[in-house]
């Protein structure tokens, strides 16, 4: 069976939501808790009955005995905890929802229960993140079954031997970061721009008009700026844009022609929206702890400028961060990316299949059609013709995304965690009024602020996720295929990306010449498993 992960609500709950009952009247004042359930390898290979043992033989019980009702079930099917190349989306879902206190529809929840440790965490980084998830608030359970240990998260020793117990301890406590020049941090702190080359979009300085740089939107160029904006929410690459601006006769501020480099700085630049970095954070507003929105004319929001940069940088923090391991980038051919080599030494077994990545090759020489190529140095044993592979593909997930999207309507739904990611940012004022009135030391303030810091990094970096899969959503909803002859190629290959895990060329049989007709059996489509 296929790896698979799912987080829905409990069967009991649906049952008794759909009769009219309320949350608050089914839980009937018990506490509202989560369970997990992973296997690294199901043998049982039918209706992952090992998870589904997990949630109802042991968890659900446990949950009875404690006072506790399961609202939500997570689960992580024929997926390892000890890989850390391996993401388990069900787990990721589960901390983010544990931090919230609240599922997405709303449900509140207030722990977890699951079989054993290491059914929910096997490196050290995953215990940091449930940890941190739990510690949010002071209302955490956790429960193992098989040892019927009801875990103390607030104790002094608990993250240390957390940590120990997943191999490896983690230095909490981190170094203050160093700032740039008094005055521009003084000025940044007043919402003050200061200084630098014009943007494009807003208009330059004028000594007689009292207008300083970058204070007022151009009224030409601004029109230019919102529809490059408008076009990027929408899916469209930055080398898309860039040639749609070249096309128009746009030129950038310095008079050249725009790239796709050009139009990713200036779309993920936090001064479109008001906000300013500095030394890779965003300049927070002392009184409130929110970002300080200058005073100049903006134009985009906060919430479009966070999206733009979730595409720019997905799961990255602003412009500081590189392009996470594993990031696909927009290929010259349609179907590079998807593709994998299907070869099997003579004789071998099907796991030996080769599997690499298959690469796209133009037409050369006497070779009329470009080719897909596998690009395994101990292989390159297939290649398939390009166009025929591209239509084949094109027609599967047309037809997939008609099926799943086509009836789908857009969300706009808010992030079900803001009011945890205020509460924190509240806690830090505090904590640093009480610094500046000299009620605490400087040992008391960094004890406390580092982990606090923690704590509103990853409630960030769990808004700015929900809103890049709301909108790669919608990206898709309300699917036809009109649109997709709409779409450019990085649009295409983030729609195949979404309907298929992989598609394997599989070598043709001995004795077949390669002259021979495109056979589309050779040719297997292998489904993502939805969650």
């Amino acid at each position: 069976m296929a790896s698979h992960s799912s987080w829905e609500i409990h069967p009991d709950l649906a049952a008794a939501l759909a009769s009219g009952k309320t949350v608050e009247e089914w839980l009937d004042g018990r506490t509202p808790v989560v369970s997990y359930a992973r296997i690294s390898v199901d043998l049982q290979k039918v209706k992952a009955i090992g998870v589904a043992r997990q949630h109802g033989m042991h968890c659900d019980p446990a949950a009875k005995e404690q006072g506790w009702a399961v609202v939500y079930r997570y689960t992580d099917n024929d997926l390892t905890a000890a890989d850390p190349d391996v993401q388990r989306p069900a787990f990721l879902q589960m901390v983010r929802d544990l931090r919230a206190r609240q599922t997405a529809e709303g449900i509140a929840i207030r722990g977890i229960l699951a079989v054993e440790e290491e059914r929910v965490v096997r490196l050290p980084e995953d215990y940091l993140k449930l940890y941190r998830a739990l510690t949010v608030e002071e209302d955490a359970v956790l429960y193992y079954t098989d040892k019927r240990q009801l875990v103390d998260v607030y104790a002094e020793v608990e993250q240390t031997r957390g940590l120990m117990s997943s191999s490896m301890g983690e230095t909490e406590v981190r170094k203050v970061k160093r700032r740039a020049k008094r005055s521009t941090k003084d000025r940044a702190a007043e919402g003050k721009y200061t200084g630098g080359a014009r943007r494009f979009g807003w208009l330059g300085a004028d000594k007689d008009l009292g207008r300083t740089q970058n204070e007022k939107l151009d009224p030409d160029e601004s029109v230019w700026l919102r529809n490059m904006i408008d076009m990027k929410l929408c899916g469209k690459g930055w080398h898309t844009i860039a040639v749609w601006l070249i096309s128009e006769s746009i030129a950038t501020v310095r008079g050249g022609e725009w790239t796709s480099t050009g139009v990713k700085s200036l779309l993920t630049n936090p001064a479109i929206c008001g906000y300013r970095i500095l030394n890779g954070e965003l300049v927070l507003d002392p009184g409130t702890g929110e970002p300080k929105v200058g005073n100049w004319e903006t134009i985009a929001t906060p919430e479009e400028w966070h999206q733009i940069c979730e595409m720019a940088w997905p799961g990255g923090k602003l412009a500081k961060t590189k392009k996470p391991k594993g990031t696909k980038r927009a290929r010259k051919h349609l179907s590079t990316g998807i593709l994998r080599c299907g070869w099997i030494p003579k004789s071998g077994p099907k796991e030996d299949m080769c599997l690499h990545s298959m690469v796209g090759r133009p037409p050369h020489g006497n070779h009329k059609w470009g080719n897909y190529v596998c690009n395994g140095t101990d292989c390159r044993k297939v290649s398939r013709r390009m166009d025929k592979i591209d239509r084949i593909v094109e027609g599967i997930v047309v037809r997939t995304l008609k099926d799943q999207f086509a009836t789908l309507a857009p969300e706009e739904k808010t992030w079900h965690g803001q009011h945890t990611l205020e509460r924190l940012t509240a806690r830090r004022q505090e904590l640093k009024a009480a610094y500046k009135a000299e009620h605490i030391s400087m040992a008391d303030y960094l004890e406390f602020i580092d982990p606090l810091d923690a704590q509103i990094k990853e409630s960030q970096a769990d808004r700015d996720a929900f809103y890049a899969e709301q909108a790669a959503k919608n990206f898709l909803a309300g699917f036809t295929e009109e649109r997709w002859h709409d779409f450019d190629l990085e649009q295409k290959q983030t729609a195949i990306g979404t309907v298929l895990q992989a598609v394997i060329v599989h070598p043709l049989p001995e004795g077949r010449s390669r002259k021979a007709p495109f056979d589309p059996s050779l040719i297997e489509i292998v489904f993502k498993n939805p969650h």
